[in-house]
Formats: C-alpha cells, structure tokens, sequence
C-alpha cells in the first residue's frame, strides 16, 4: 500500500489521514464520493483513525459491500456504544441484497454522529467503475458533512469513457465529448473538480473539499496521477496519490 500527498507536485510518502491533513482530535463527518475505490479509501481511513484509539463509525446514505467483522444493522444507541467501546470501529446499516448494506437517513445519523469522533459515510455508488459523473440525485450528503472526499481511478485513462464510466451518458454529457471518447487525466480533473462532478451539492462554505487518485499502481499510472494533480493545484484542491496493492 502506498500513499502520497501532492504538495507543489512533490512526492511524501504518508499514512491517509495524514495525506488528506485530518486532525484526529477533531470530530468529523467524511463523505465519500465518486468511484475507483470509495469503499477501500474509506475503510482505510477508518482503520487508521481506530488504530489511534478514535470511535470511529462507518455507514452509507446508498448501498455499500458489506465488511466482515463489527456490524450492526439498527440504530440502538446502547448497542452500538457497546460495540464502540469493545472495537473502536463499527458499521452501521440497514440489511440489503448482494451482500450489501442500505442506507441510513438523516435521523439515524445524527445519533451516530452523538456516538463516535469520526462518523465516515460512503455518499453514492459506482459499480465498481473507475470514473463517474453523478445522477440527479446523487451524491446523498449528510447535512452536518464537515468533509467531502472525492475519488477517481487512474485505470480509466486512455480508455473509452462507455467502458470505464459509471453512468457514461452523463460523463460523456458533463465532459462534451462523444461516448467513445478516450479518457485524459484533464478529463479526471474536470470531473473531480467540477460542481457536475465530484464537487455536486458540496457547500463550500460548510465543508472541506478533497480529492483521492486510486488505483496508482505503476509508474506509468503515477505520472497521470501528476498530471491530474498539476491540473488540481491552481484550484487549490488537495490532492492525495494511492495505491492500496
């Protein structure tokens, strides 16, 4: 596993909260979105934060794969204060099909916020795509959502975008290119930084935006990764580089 933050185009080799400048004594509310490794980034934040002896829950306001250990599937506070207490990290969530877990709403959050130092949330869905543009109603941020995390796969570049997109009518619509469009790393900037992208429905003035490029495996993948970065730097985007092989 390799993590690197993007300052200035310079490589720092880090842990994730670090690289994403997390304060671990300052509760949060982290919201996942976009696609290419939300349900991995996440669980590895939490896992880091846990380590460091934070009550960390992990929840979706969509559907997520279901982990293995530490889940409960209601809302009893005592339970879930319980297993806080006992694991550090619990999921939280509603019974789904396909091995997955449903969505919370806005009441059931605000007594896990109540609960935990860090309240992580996966905010919309992907099929196991490397890009996506959002639906109409997506992404399903919570209201106290302090910081919005936007996530792209680097594997999509130079691919066709119906191939590789989650909803590719709507990237190929948000991007004004034709569906068989190669993708660029301008492309995966565009989107990670777009108000039709990544950056939907986030109120800037309320919640810290940041930015996750995944699946940087090689070095071929982590000059892309640069470029896509170069190009999220003027916006003042924080930019962290992963790999999670």
């Amino acid at each position: 596993m390799k993590i690197i933050k993007c300052t200035d185009i310079t490589i720092e080799e880090t842990h994730l909260y670090k690289a994403l400048d997390i304060n671990p004594n300052k509760k949060e509310v982290i919201s996942f979105v976009g696609a290419g490794g939300k349900t991995t980034s996440l669980y590895t934040l939490a896992n880091e934060l846990s380590n460091l002896g934070k009550k960390v829950i992990v929840t979706t306001t969509t559907h997520m794969h279901m982990p293995k250990d530490c889940i409960i599937f209601n809302d009893n506070k005592d339970l879930i204060k319980d297993s806080l207490d006992k694991n550090l990290l619990v999921t939280v969530g509603k019974k789904s099909n396909n091995n997955k877990i449903g969505s919370i709403d806005e009441e059931i959050a605000d007594k896990l916020i109540e609960l935990c130092d860090f309240l992580l949330v996966e905010a919309d869905g992907s099929k196991m795509l490397p890009l996506k543009a959002p639906a109409k109603y997506e992404p399903v941020l919570l209201k106290n959502t302090t910081i919005a995390i936007g996530i792209a796969g680097i594997d999509s570049v130079y691919n066709p975008l119906n191939v590789v997109c989650h909803r590719p009518e709507i990237v190929s619509a948000v991007l004004n290119v034709n569906l068989d469009h190669l993708i660029t790393p301008y492309d995966i900037a565009y989107l990670l930084s777009s108000k039709s992208g990544q950056m939907k429905d986030i109120n800037n003035n309320s919640t810290l935006y940041k930015t996750i490029i995944n699946k940087v495996d090689n070095e071929i993948r982590l000059n892309y990764a640069f470029e896509v970065a170069s190009y999220l730097q003027p916006k003042n985007i924080n930019c962290v580089i992963t790999s999670y092989v």
